[in-house]
């Protein structure tokens, strides 16, 4: 049987494509996608950025005609129509991606014949429709919670966005999931026969994976902390920012905001509020996968927290932890189910500024031992988050799917 994994985008769609080539269950593994690249291969300077860890065996087809017409677009529409204070992606992302659907079509239909399917969300439609009509079997792999249960944490889609996750979700036979609480919000709400949960991971830090122990951490009159996200309002920036306007202990932060944060989005949330003097914010754009870690490496940061309205898993989680940093993360971030509160992260009971700000103190209250060995249990914790973790989960996923067929 063959198998085809369609997502135009980069998220984890390459290590879903490695792990099924691993399982060894498919005579051909495809990613049809936008422009990707394998390692190794020689790239402009430009591109490195899309060079991914995908296996020699997996065949990739690159769409570079629907990479450019989308590329321009979005950046004309975040250049002259982008609002930074309507964060429900209103954007060109949906329509390009229907139209990757359809330039999908062709190459799915010639190889309809013992083939399986697999989507991710948002970019099924209009392709589930027609695999469907084939007598193609179809898994969605579920990138985000369900807009229902989005709409009820507070982020809103558009009417057109709406329509196409509620039409493509009754065409599917079979649903992964990469937490719980994604596979929660979509209850009773697609045509999946069975639904499975495959946890992310991350790439094991070498430097930390044969000596994991933590020697030392930042001075105790400041605490370094990492936000790392390209949504504000979404990412629960606003929760941060008010548990800093209230904090009071002496302790030294110095938040390093990474990513595409908008400053004026900052500045006017704030709205002339000011930050106590102890708290300093830096401004940290956006950087590849590799200078980012170096980066979090290099600063030592002691906490990384992600206090989002809804991350259905956020592989920055256990890719921090890789790097020995503890999390503080809010109940809707799919990720803290790996987590064990005040042993390997923080788990707030709520999301608000009240409760993360005592998140943030019980870290600061924690002896210098105390910090160590959270640390370090840290690290051991990550060891077991890497993507071979996903991989074996996703083969036994695949093989259950492959019976059924």
């Amino acid at each position: 049987m063959k198998l085809f994994i369609i997502h135009p985008g980069i998220q984890h769609a390459p290590r879903l494509a490695n792990g099924a080539l691993r399982a060894g269950l498919f005579e051909k593994v495809s990613l049809i996608t936008s422009v990707l690249f394998k390692p190794g291969l020689p790239v402009f300077s430009l591109l490195k950025k899309r060079v991914k860890p995908i296996d020699a065996g997996v065949q990739i087809i690159n769409h570079y005609t629907y990479t450019l017409l989308f590329t321009l677009t979005k950046a004309i529409h975040n250049k002259f129509f982008a609002n930074p204070h309507d964060q429900s992606h209103n954007n060109p992302i949906y329509f390009w991606q229907q139209i990757f659907g359809y330039l999908s079509l062709p190459r799915i239909y010639f190889n309809r014949k013992n083939l399986l399917v697999v989507c991710f969300e948002t970019t099924g439609w209009p392709i589930v429709k027609y695999c469907k009509k084939w007598n193609i079997p179809v898994v969605m792999d579920f990138a985000s919670i369900s807009h229902e249960k989005a709409l009820e944490l507070g982020i809103n889609e558009t009417k057109s966005g709406i329509k196409i996750k509620t039409l493509e979700r009754q065409y599917i036979d079979y649903a992964f999931f990469c937490s719980t609480f994604c596979k929660e919000s979509f209850a009773g709400k697609t045509s999946s026969k069975q639904d499975f949960t495959l946890y992310l991971g991350a790439d094991i830090n070498t430097n930390n994976s044969n000596n994991i122990k933590v020697k030392e951490i930042n001075d105790a009159d400041k605490i370094k902390i990492c936000f790392i996200a390209n949504l504000e309002y979404r990412k629960g920036l606003d929760f941060l920012l008010d548990a800093l306007l209230t904090y009071k202990k002496t302790t030294r932060l110095i938040l390093h905001l990474i990513g595409r944060i908008n400053k004026v989005w900052v500045d006017d949330y704030l709205n002339n509020r000011i930050l106590p003097s102890q708290v300093t914010l830096i401004y940290q754009t956006a950087l590849p996968q590799k200078e980012l870690f170096k980066y979090l490496a290099a600063q030592n940061f002691d906490l990384n927290i992600q206090p989002s309205r809804f991350d259905s898993f956020a592989m920055v989680v256990p890719e921090t932890m890789m790097l020995g940093i503890p999390n503080i993360v809010s109940p809707f971030v799919g990720a803290g189910e790996t987590l064990i509160n005040n042993f390997n992260g923080y788990v707030m009971e709520e999301l608000s500024a009240k409760n993360l700000t005592s998140k943030i103190n019980n870290y600061i209250d924690l002896s210098l031992n105390d910090k160590l060995m959270l640390k370090n249990n840290v690290l051991k914790s990550a060891l077991k988050m890497d993507w071979q973790n996903y991989y074996v989960k996703l083969a036994k996923s695949l093989n259950i799917i492959l019976k059924n067929l």
